[in-house]
């Protein structure tokens, strides 16, 4: 066999070096999933337990924002993490995030609070139907093809399903369901913008979010006068809801990083997926653990949302050029439309 030129040997290393880099970064992309997945499951049974027994949905999530705020900090001082400083330029970019970052927070509590944790799962997982429309509209994706459709479809009459047999629909519960769906599609598209339009790591993005996110939290539980509430007889002080509620803050600062992380290594909606079926352990723990869940009607319809949920692919980006310009809105729209 003929020895290779040096043409030929730097063609190899190039390949080798390429796949090598692509198994890294598709192992990254695994490992920040399964972190985000890990947290976030039980993220939201345990938020689920504290606000039924501490039904003060912005004490929460103040106590979550200050505890992330109080960690990073800690740990940027203490030499763990760097977290660049934070200018009336950078809050004001991160403005708009920062309020669909609460409302989407804010509306998922509420829903918790009002209703069992499926009916959260649901509208949840309406979330990719909704992201699918506004990348292809908005981020310059293609739409979703055969099977990712069939998928989508799927997870529509999954959830229309389980509006129809929810024992424990209310009016109040199904008012924040819509609140969540539009905070969460329009956090989800400012997040990825403003990540690209800001270049910080991920310590100072979250700490940000959680920083910037106290004052509305703080004005919110004022509005609400839950204040004046804390010691009301439905609010179980316990050691174990203290506990889980300490436990809820650590949580949220893990989930926020891995929120960043994630939605840096992925698109929108494949996030949106993600979380969706992340739910199958939420799901799991929450009927285990006591028995404020859905009939059994309900749990069947949650399930087929869940299943549909692992079979959606992230569609590619179009082409430049072929219909799409990420500097322009509504790139697949034709320019005379918009004037």
């Amino acid at each position: 066999m003929a020895p290779m030129t040096k043409a030929e040997t730097a063609a190899a290393n190039e390949d080798s070096n390429g796949a090598a880099t692509e198994l890294w970064r598709n192992t990254r992309v695994l490992g920040i999933i399964l972190v985000y997945c890990a947290i976030g499951s039980q993220l939201s049974v345990v938020n689920k337990v504290v606000v039924t027994f501490i039904p003060l949905p912005n004490f929460i999530l103040l106590a979550q924002f200050t505890a992330t705020t109080i960690m990073l900090l800690a740990a940027h001082y203490t030499g763990s993490v760097e977290i660049e400083p934070l200018t009336w330029q950078i809050a004001g970019i991160f403005s708009p995030l920062v309020l669909t970052f609460f409302a989407l927070l804010y509306a998922g509590m509420e829903v918790m609070k009002y209703a069992p944790l499926e009916t959260f799962i649901t509208v949840k997982s309406m979330t990719p139907v909704l992201f699918s429309a506004c990348e292809y509209l908005f981020l310059g994706r293609a739409l979703p093809n055969l099977k990712s459709t069939a998928a989508l479809v799927g997870i529509v009459l999954g959830a229309a399903t389980y509006v129809k047999v929810d024992a424990y629909a209310s009016y109040h519960a199904y008012a924040f369901c819509v609140l969540f769906l539009i905070a969460a599609v329009s956090e989800g598209l400012v997040a990825k913008t403003t990540i690209e339009k800001v270049k910080l790591n991920n310590w100072s993005r979250s700490y940000n979010i959680n920083v910037l996110s106290i004052p509305l939290a703080a004005a919110q539980m004022l509005a609400a006068e839950e204040h004046l509430h804390f010691f009301r007889e439905d609010n179980e002080w316990s050691a174990k809801t203290v506990t889980l509620l300490v436990a809820s803050c650590v949580m949220g600062l893990g989930m926020s990083v891995a929120t960043m992380w994630i939605r840096e290594a992925i698109s929108a909606t494949s996030v949106s997926v993600v979380a969706t079926c992340n739910k199958f352990i939420s799901e799991l723990v929450n009927w285990v653990i006591w028995n404020k869940h859905t009939t059994s009607d309900g749990l069947g319809a949650v399930l087929v949302i869940m299943v549909c949920g692992v079979f959606y692919e992230q569609a590619p980006l179009r082409v430049k050029g072929q219909g799409y310009v990420r500097e322009e809105i509504c790139p697949c729209l034709p320019r005379s439309w918009l004037g």
